[in-house]
């Protein structure tokens, strides 16, 4: 009984202990690595992890500065490196605003402090980092990049750094990300905010944050005092967001905090309204020199609009195809994607320039072409979404051109180099995106709606009785699927390593190889070959997978869970028509059971169906992905979809001899 009492009380104190571990306050004295942290070899909750965040502080205050007011943010952060691969925390990166013509309202970083922390022989060794670390370079016009890198950094160094911003832009607070791509054991977020600011402040993410909301009193400069309210989030344990391959922006789903400023209420002045709308943003860039001067421009290629033969075409749609085809002989896309434009005379002159320096041209050839043409502005996927609840100018940063075309809208891209009219780069499809038509007037947009891939495939083959098989490929791609085949060729070596590429994923021998289209500016490429393949055959049986070539090698979603949403790069649809003529004297003894499946909300589906008629076999198959996203909670159905799809092109069908 002893004993037994003995064990009991020395689980209660080691759950008592778990407990504690999981819930205790972290080391918030900077400069002072813990034994704890400079020994610790894993992080409990991930153990896979390469690094963690220990401990992230960042506070957020204003003060009264000569005649106006400041916004400060005080970054603090410590880390730890636990693999080799964790070393690249070292490297930093923060974004300010500083425009490169107007220095009178900018942000400075100023405090910057760095410093890794290392056991050597049983000794803790500190190296500061050097101003040599320190580097910076500009984005755009608006923005400012300051990189840094900390110095002796391996596995099992901590790292410390802190900085601080200050910034004229007192109505424009930072979203504030508590998650980063490695796992976060402890941040908080404290903002003060004076009476003076009505702001809308709002949290959002997957994990639970503590937070408070106090009204304090605030001291500003002059010996000003106000009330005013202290924000405080606080997160514990939060998982890395790594970026995958079916989410474009990983920065949309983190834990985060964003401040509206809705307006401000000095005493003594009058209430100024700051919600702004994206009418008044469009109304801005409109009156911009850099984007709506540009809009504005006559056409300075003279010949392309005549070059193009647009004038001898009645549809819309095939004017557009037209001049959108000729520029792309005159001017060739650098692989960058922007908002505003170099000047028309420099981008003629390189022959090459961003997405916005062609689409400004495209813009003023649809208009000499007598076409009613709007840009239409956006984010990059990869640079995350619109705000839904605070417009904002600096989350814009390209566009496209919308062509009106009675109730249709075509939309086109100059980068769009194995595109279409209508057929995107999968980074310029978001979900919200707006068309500037002019005074004012802003049109949502839905580039999600179009339409995504299309393959209709259709194979005949012949069977003979020692398992070997001939037959004629045929493959319709429409859309982004052929602006894929035509990527693929583009980055083979050679059109050789190509088809043989293509031999080797489908699983087959492929002479007579052609690819029609395959240099066209058109919506459309057509793949055809003759192929042979090899099947297991005993002296009475075949054994075949009755797809003959599958279109999906393997279920790219493997994790029984996901934290992050699905975010395909576009819709698709593809129809396999396969017709297997079944040797003489040889009837099917076995085949796969038909399916038919989908999402709750049609979202994706799948269907398949086998017929023999005769001496042939029937082989029916489509699949479809009818939207782009899939929230996290769609994630298990979607999974068992693409599970049932693979497991039934990898089904065998069995013949046997009469």
């Amino acid at each position: 009984m002893k004993n037994l009492r003995f064990y009991l009380f020395a689980f209660v104190c080691c759950c008592m202990y778990a407990l504690r571990a999981q819930t205790m306050e972290p080391n918030l004295k900077f400069g002072e690595p813990t034994k704890e942290e400079l020994t610790m070899t894993e992080y409990a909750p991930d153990k896979d992890a390469e690094a963690v965040v220990l401990c992230q502080t960042t506070r957020v205050w204003y003060d009264f500065m000569v005649s106006d007011f400041k916004l400060f943010t005080e970054v603090k952060t410590r880390l730890k490196v636990l693999k080799p691969e964790g070393v690249d925390c070292a490297n930093v990166k923060v974004v300010y605003y500083e425009n490169e013509n107007l220095r009178t309202s900018r942000e400075v970083i100023t405090g910057l402090k760095a410093f890794a922390y290392n056991m050597e022989n049983g000794k803790l060794v500190k190296t500061k980092m050097e101003n040599v670390s320190v580097s910076r370079e500009r984005i755009d016009k608006s923005r400012m990049l300051l990189k840094f890198s900390v110095p002796q950094v391996r596995e099992g160094t901590v790292i410390e750094y802190q900085y601080r911003k200050e910034s004229d832009f007192y109505y424009n607070i930072d979203t504030w990300y508590a998650q980063e791509s490695i796992p976060v054991a402890y941040a908080s977020y404290e903002l003060t905010i004076p009476e003076y600011f009505r702001f809308n402040v709002e949290q959002s993410g997957n994990s639970i944050m503590e937070n408070t909301n106090d009204q304090v009193s605030v001291s500003l400069g002059g010996g000003t005092r106000c009330t005013g309210s202290k924000y405080k989030f606080v997160a514990r344990q939060l998982p890395a967001m790594k970026d995958d391959d079916f989410v474009f922006c990983v920065r949309d789903f983190y834990n985060k905090v964003s401040a509206e400023l809705r307006g401000i209420e000095v005493p003594g002045s009058i209430y100024k309204d700051f919600t702004d709308s994206w009418e008044h943003i469009a109304q801005q860039l409109l009156d911009d020199d850099d984007f709506g001067h540009r809009v504005k421009h006559t056409c300075p290629i003279k010949d392309l609009v005549p070059a193009s033969g647009a004038s001898s075409k009645t549809d819309v749609k095939e004017k557009v195809a037209a001049i959108a085809g000729e520029l792309r002989k005159r001017l060739k896309w650098d692989g960058s994607y922007a908002l505003y434009g170099n000047p028309a005379s420099k981008v003629i002159k390189d022959g090459t320039g961003s997405n916005a320096d062609l689409n400004f041209i495209l813009l003023s050839a649809f208009a000499e072409a007598g076409l009613e043409a709007h840009p239409v502005v956006m984010s990059h996927r990869q640079r995350g979404r619109l705000p839904i609840t605070h417009p904002s100018i600096d989350r814009l940063n390209t566009f496209v051109v919308g062509v009106v075309d009675g109730e249709k809208i075509h939309y086109v891209d100059a980068s769009a180099e194995d595109g279409y009219v209508d057929v995107l780069p999968p980074s310029l499809l978001p979900g919200q995106a707006l068309m500037l038509c002019g005074d004012g007037v802003v049109k949502n947009i839905d580039l999600q709606s179009l339409d995504g891939a299309k393959q209709n495939t259709s194979i005949e083959c012949t069977l003979a009785a020692d398992g070997h098989m001939e037959g004629q490929y045929v493959s319709q791609l429409i859309g982004h699927a052929a602006s894929s085949a035509r990527q693929s060729f583009r980055a083979a070596q050679d059109s050789v390593s190509f088809v043989n590429k293509e031999a080797e994923e489908a699983g087959v021998s492929i002479d007579s190889y052609q690819m029609d289209g395959r240099n066209d500016y058109s919506p459309k490429v057509t793949v055809h070959y003759h192929f042979s393949k090899a099947f297991d055959a005993t002296a009475d049986h075949i054994y075949l997978k009755p797809l003959v070539i599958s279109f999906i090698d393997d279920n790219p979603f493997k994790s029984e869970r996901r934290l992050l949403p699905v975010e395909f790069p576009y819709k698709h649809l593809i129809n396999t028509n396969v017709v297997i003529h079944l040797p003489e004297g040889y009837s099917v003894e076995e085949k796969p059971q038909p399916l038919i499946l989908k999402t709750d909300d049609n979202g994706a589906n799948f269907r398949i169906n086998y017929v023999a008629q005769g001496q042939d076999l029937l082989v029916q198959c489509r699949m479809a992905v009818n939207k782009m996203f899939f929230a996290s909670n769609e994630y298990e159905y979607l999974r068992k979809v693409f599970d049932a799809v693979q497991q039934k092109t990898d089904e065998m069908l069995v013949l046997k001899k009469d």
